[in-house]
């Protein structure tokens, strides 16, 4: 079985598909249709970013970063990012509360 596989692109928009939650965090497949993107926020969890396919230009602070399949990234709570897709991307979002 393959993480990827478990979600399907939604056409203009990001669709999610939590594949796991209880009290310390959760598991959330996530696949952004080109174009589609998340404005800068914060989380009050600890946050792993793992990129499953394609390319997705992540902002964290004030540096973008360029992720590919296979890239991975982990933020402290209270970190300001944003995600935008220049292609389809597929990712797992982690967070483990604080």
């Amino acid at each position: 079985m393959k993480l990827k596989d478990e979600i399907e692109y939604v056409n203009g928009t990001i669709g999610r598909k939590v594949i796991a939650e209880n009290a310390s965090g959760s598991a959330v497949l996530m696949a952004f249709d080109i174009n589609a993107a998340i404005g800068t926020h914060t989380a009050p969890a600890i946050a792993i970013v793992q990129i499953l396919e394609g390319t997705c230009l992540f902002t964290l602070e004030d540096k973008e970063l360029t992720l590919k399949a296979g890239d991975y990234l982990v933020m402290q709570p209270g970190t300001k990012h944003s995600l935008r897709a220049p292609e389809r991307f597929k990712m797992l979002l982690t967070k483990l509360n604080a």
